[in-house]
């Protein structure tokens, strides 16, 4: 068996971080690049997606300037700290307010948890007093709504899988846990057992993180391949949805809360009792999330191992006998 290192793959992913616009595209490649170096065919489905663009994102308290970075679709000026808040309050609550927002439980840096349709910027959890304790508060955002064009990456059976599993590959900042790790399991999963693109079907995701979608901005690569292939959907008898390990103990839900964050297509209620969510520990991935601290150091090659056998278990890997597929649904479809 083709034994496949995890963390080198994720380092190689993280040199494109931010995984957002040119960087998502150069992701897409790289990852192109191994499934063509390993001899795993893949077909690409491309589409067309506007994200945030942020090209200035300033806050003063006082004169003095404080760190930030923007989490608005729009861009503006923000002068007030009537909506100071914690990112860790869902987004829809504020959605289409100016604000200032920090991530509680992220010590280190700026975790940009959450965005919204308003001017917006994220601040580090040690500028918060500084903020608050200021009579005067001036923040300016310049954002542009980019169009582009990425690929979800389709590996295996794409006539009749029993299995669909999916992990997106953009992120927001570094994203070694959220969710280069996802896409380093099902990497690991195919090439080391290569008898389950018989009869699974493994979507690399593009455009997870940022959309102009309303009310639920996340997700829409998933919705891409929702729209384009209800029917698999359908007929599969497991979904699983892949994000954020390899920092802790892996854990299987079907938790609705956690199927709405980690998969939140429009059909989700109709298939919520064959959808599984592979992740980790949420409270301790919120230190890190969407921050620059969500890199290589919180990973342990040995929770992304254990991650990749219960995905095989998962997928029925490890015993359900070999069904063969039409090889003209596998081969790769470059353009």
């Amino acid at each position: 068996m083709t034994k496949f290192n995890q963390i080198s793959f994720i380092r190689g992913l993280l040199r494109f971080s931010p995984r957002q616009l040119a960087n998502e595209r150069r992701a897409a490649n790289y990852i192109v690049s191994v499934l063509r170096q390993h001899g795993i065919p893949f077909t690409l489905q491309r589409f067309q997606t506007t994200v945030p663009e942020a090209r200035r994102a300033d806050l003063f308290a006082d004169g003095r300037r404080i760190p930030c970075q923007n989490t608005g679709y729009v861009g503006g000026e923000i002068t007030t700290k009537s909506y100071f808040l914690s990112s860790l309050i869902p987004s829809r609550f504020f959605i289409r307010e100016r604000n200032i927002n920090f991530n509680p439980a992220c010590p280190r840096t700026i975790s940009c948890s959450n965005f919204y349709f308003a001017p917006s910027v994220a601040i580090p959890r040690n500028a918060v007093k500084t903020v608050l304790r200021a009579k005067r508060i001036r923040a300016r955002t310049v954002v542009v709504p980019r169009k582009h064009r990425v690929p979800n990456i389709l590996v295996g059976n794409r006539k009749n899988p029993r299995v669909i599993c999916f992990a997106h590959y953009d992120s927001i900042n570094k994203g070694a846990i959220d969710n280069a790790s996802g896409v380093a399991t099902i990497m690991a999963a195919v090439i080391e057992n290569p008898h389950i693109l018989r009869y699974g079907l493994f979507v690399f995701a593009a455009n997870e993180e940022l959309s102009y979608d309303q009310p639920t901005y996340w997700g829409r690569g998933y919705r891409v391949f929702e729209r384009r292939m209800p029917r698999l959907l359908r007929a599969a008898q497991k979904i699983i949805v892949i994000d954020s390990l390899g920092y802790g103990p892996a854990i299987v839900t079907q938790d609705k809360k956690l199927q709405y964050l980690a998969f939140p297509i429009r059909g989700i209620k109709s298939l919520a009792k064959k959808t599984y969510v592979m992740c980790g520990d949420f409270d301790q991935l919120m230190t890190v999330y969407h921050s620059d601290a969500d890199d290589v150091r919180g990973l342990d090659h040995r929770y992304l191992e254990d991650g990749v056998r219960r995905l095989i278990r998962l997928t029925g890997g490890d015993g359900l006998p070999h069904q063969r597929v039409d090889a003209s649904e596998t081969v790769a479809l470059g353009d």
